[in-house]
């Protein structure tokens, strides 16, 4: 801030202002400050010679008075009588100038104090002033010429010197910005903010214990300078050492309450610390203070992305965004939480913004691009990471972005390139090879996809999705005391959306080593409702080795989850859990059960339909005249792979024979297909009058055989024990295993595969072949 010209006012010490707060980046702040003054000696005849510039240097001499003593707006009349009677009035023009800048008007400030230069231009003060209200209004080259000029004039002013570094930090002029401090501190050794910002341009040079060792001299002149310590916490952050930057910001914090930046601060560091429900509180406490922090938005969604608080995350961004509308980090963190909501279609647009805002943004584009896949989009899809390629050809893993929507639209050949490409530019990396192997897989080369997954582990150990990917490979084929080891590497495969849906418990995760004699066991689903209803089976083993079993499953699963053998008690998914000591995602109990493909648990039926909902249903179907065969031809169309493993109804409409009656077992009829079924007499379906699974389990209970693509149903119908004939893609799922028309996991299944990619018409024309004669019986 500008000074008053009166020596006794020029050493106090200011905050910044919001509006350069907000400039730089990282919340750490130079200090602003103002300059000694002097008095001039420059006079200049009034109007009407002596006795009108005796009158005006009498009125500007009381505005001073009045000014040193806080009354700015009153001096400000005072000066404006004395530039009536004097228009020249050096002082006067120069004072109203820094009483413009105290209420709030730089740019009035720099009219004024310009005009005074325009009377004198050798007074330094005036130059060093308006270099302050050039400053303040982000025009810092403008800024940096002005002090330059104070300088030229007066070169032993510390305090030009200090804002010259401010001006500098701005202009990410780093070094010169530190040779500016150093050179204020020749001038005042006792200056305790400009050792404060002379530690941040050090840090910003990533000169860490310098920066310490100069914060510390602040802090040491001193010790309550609220600025320094949130300065000493965002150096010791920037290095790694986020506890000790919680505890520097604590101390700012407890010096000054309501330092919003301060708290925002602390939330990084608990953030790093990983400790998100507290991040979230601070940067709370630091936007109730400040609603205009628009990084604390931000910041604040991305804990609460990683919370799985979604909505709450979403809400920040838009929240950040209506504040700061050119935010690029903003739009990026929306773009995140909407796939995390399964809107690809909507991240693709925030991701659109991005690039919008930035063009040269390749990251911005490729995530967008990823988000158009997610919604199907998949020439636009190419489209956006070919501009990503063009800006950064030497980027592997943007040709690694490319070959997973090659991939995804069945372009084999293209992938295969691209993938070559990734291997190319990152030779010793395992996602060119991982990648690789998946293309393979789905050309049927299974031997060169295992080779592929064994490259990139001898290029990284540790990579938790070609383990992964192994271990899917492992599962199809069958050899399971090796594959459901590797697919435990699905809670470290960062890549995988499973990962996210880990469980951190205080309680130990069963392993199937720890007695489960008398002690109470957690078994949670995970992953879709048929990884549910397959796994659940496990239930009871557990009970039989003494434990009292807690199974938690989605909503819609908990009324048929109650004829399970061995279960004390369900609970839905995201109702609190009761007291217990071991917890066992089911996905992970074949594991600990140590099961190969000859001891799958294969007695069915480990689920019964409840016998009022049977009745219920038998009344609404009515008298039996004709086989009744249950039916599903497609699954939810946001599952990865649904468009491989789902049928069209065209295609799926040659089973309805006048010989049978046909029930859809579907929730969901899509509307395209709606008008179809109203041609068939002889296909009911009840989508809206099905609640949840136990209407489902209670129509599949009065079929006499069930025909279903790859969905739950197909999970329920072997779970209940029913006839099901379950149809298959030419490269099916991995627990369907390979070549075989039987499944280990239900003894009551058959099924149906495509003879060759996309093949369903001979899928088709065998089912109706065994309905026909009876074979579904």
């Amino acid at each position: 801030m500008l000074p008053y010209e009166n020596s006794s006012l020029y050493n106090h010490e200011v905050f910044p202002s919001p509006a350069y707060r907000r400039f730089l980046a990282g919340r750490t702040h130079p200090i602003h400050r103002v300059p000694h003054m002097a008095y001039s000696n420059s006079s200049v005849p009034g109007r009407s010679g002596t006795q009108d510039q005796a009158q005006a240097n009498q009125l500007f001499n009381h505005g001073l008075q009045l000014h040193s003593q806080g009354q700015v707006n009153e001096a400000m009349l005072s000066y404006e009588q004395a530039l009536k009677l004097a228009p020249r009035h050096f002082q006067a023009l120069h004072h109203v100038g820094i009483g413009a800048f105290q209420l709030g008007d730089p740019g009035l400030a720099e009219h004024f104090i310009r005009s005074a230069l325009a009377v004198n231009p050798n007074v330094a003060e005036a130059h060093s002033n308006l270099g302050n209200a050039l400053k303040e209004q982000h025009r810092f080259d403008e800024a940096l010429d002005s002090y330059d000029a104070a300088l030229a004039l007066q070169a032993g002013d510390a305090d030009t010197y200090y804002n010259r570094g401010i001006v500098l930090q701005g202009l990410r002029r780093k070094e010169e910005a530190l040779d500016s401090y150093d050179r204020a501190l020749a001038l005042n050794a006792d200056d305790a903010q400009a050792w404060n910002n002379r530690a941040v341009a050090l840090k910003d040079l990533g000169r860490f214990d310098a920066a310490l060792e100069s914060v510390g001299r602040a802090l040491a002149l001193n010790a309550h300078n609220v600025e320094a310590h949130n300065n000493r916490g965002n150096i010791l952050n920037d290095s790694g050492d986020a506890e000790a930057a919680r505890q520097a910001y604590d101390l700012a914090i407890e010096l000054f309450p309501g330092y919003a930046d301060a708290w925002y601060n602390r939330g990084r560091a608990l953030q790093a610390l990983e400790r998100s429900e507290e991040a979230v509180e601070s940067y709370s406490k630091a936007i109730a203070l400040n609603p205009q922090l628009v990084q604390a938005y931000n910041n604040r969604a991305t804990v609460l992305r990683k919370l799985r608080r979604l909505k709450e995350a979403l809400a920040d961004c838009e929240q950040a965004i209506e504040l700061q509308r050119g935010y690029v980090e903003a739009y990026r963190t929306q773009g995140q939480i909407l796939r995390d909501m399964g809107r690809p279609d909507m991240a693709a647009l925030s991701y659109e913004a991005v690039t919008v805002l930035d063009k040269s943004d390749a990251l911005a584009m490729q995530h967008r691009a990823l988000a158009l896949k997610d919604s199907g989009q998949y020439e636009a899809a190419l489209e956006s990471v070919g501009r990503a390629i063009a800006l950064e050809p030497d980027n592997a893993d943007l040709y690694l972005t490319r070959g997973v929507i090659q991939r995804e639209t069945r372009d084999h050949d293209a992938a295969i390139a691209s993938c070559h490409k990734v291997i190319e530019l990152w030779p010793h990396h395992p996602s060119g090879y991982t990648n690789l192997g998946r293309v393979m897989e789905e050309l049927g080369r299974s031997e060169e996809a295992m080779a592929c997954y064994d490259q990139a582990l001898a290029a990284d150990p540790a990579c938790s999705l070609a383990h992964f990917n192994r271990g899917l490979l492992q599962l199809q084929q069958g050899n399971y005391a090796e594959g459901w080891r590797s697919y435990e590497s699905r809670w470290m495969a960062q890549e995988l959306s499973l990962s996210r849906d880990r469980r951190e418990y205080e309680q130990p995760l069963w392993t199937g080593v720890e007695s489960l004699a008398g002690k109470t066991v957690l078994l949670w689903g995970e992953q879709g409702l048929g990884d549910t209803l397959q796994f659940c089976r496990y239930a009871s083993m557990a009970a039989l080795r003494g434990a009292t079993v807690i199974l938690e499953v989605k909503p819609e699963l908990v009324s048929l989850m109650g004829s399970l053998d061995g279960v004390s008690r369900i609970i839905a998914k995201g109702d609190p859990a009761p007291a217990f000591d071991l917890h066992c995602p089911l996905m992970s109990l074949p594991l600990a059960f140590g099961t190969l493909v000859e001891t799958i648990p294969a007695g069915v039926p480990y689920l019964a339909a409840d016998p009022a909902k049977v009745a219920h249903w038998a009344g609404v179907l009515g008298e039996k005249t004709r086989p009744r065969v249950g039916v599903v031809w497609n699954g939810n169309p946001k599952y990865q792979n649904d468009a491989i493993r789902s049928i069209t109804l065209e295609q799926f409409a040659p089973l309805f024979g006048e010989d049978c009656e046909f029930v859809v077992l579907q929730k969901e009829v899509r509307t395209a297909d709606k008008g179809l079924l109203g041609l068939r007499p002889n296909v009911r379906q009840f989508a809206a009058a099905i609640e949840d699974f136990s209407d489902t389990a209670a129509l599949c209970e009065l079929m006499d055989v069930i025909v279903t693509v790859d969905t739950s149903v197909a999970h329920l119908a072997g779970a209940l024990g029913k006839p099901v004939r379950v149809l298959l893609p030419r490269r099916p799922d991995w627990r369907w295993l390979l070549g075989r028309e039987d499944s280990p996991w239900y003894p009551n299944a058959k099924l149906y595969r495509q003879p060759s990619e996309g093949n369903w018409s001979a899928v088709i024309d065998k089912v109706r072949a065994d309905l026909r004669s009876r074979d579904a019986n």
